[in-house]
């Protein structure tokens, strides 16, 4: 029984969970907002907002951010989320991206559409 299991595992193991996290992670930060499944989208998100969230208790520290980040992105795209992306939402509490339903019909591969909030 799965009583109060949270995680999805979307029948992969846990290096491939964490290789899509990453993964979904780098497309939404270069491109700004990413297509995938519904599923995902609702996983994803937490997970992509508590990397915002570890930029952005680092304090304006570029090196403890580099290092908080370092280990999921490649340079460029943790670059780009420390220097552009996180100070967009310094005054945000939480809810850095969006899911939209890409579709009216419900399924078990219903597309959504996971994006950045525009920063006020």
């Amino acid at each position: 029984m799965r009583h109060q299991k949270k995680s999805q595992k979307f029948h992969r193991t846990e290096e491939e969970r964490r290789r899509l996290w990453i993964d979904l992670s780098t497309a939404l930060i270069k491109y700004g907002q990413i297509t995938t499944f519904s599923a995902r989208a609702k996983w994803f998100r937490s997970k992509f907002e508590r990397l915002i969230t570890l930029v952005k208790r680092s304090e304006g520290d570029v090196q403890l951010a580099y290092r908080k980040v370092r280990p999921f992105l490649k340079e460029e795209e943790a670059r780009k989320l420390i220097e552009e992306i996180a100070p967009q939402y310094t005054d945000r509490v939480g809810g850095y991206t969006q899911v939209f339903q890409l579709s009216a019909v419900f399924s078990d591969h219903q597309k959504s559409l996971v994006r950045l909030t525009p920063a006020q």
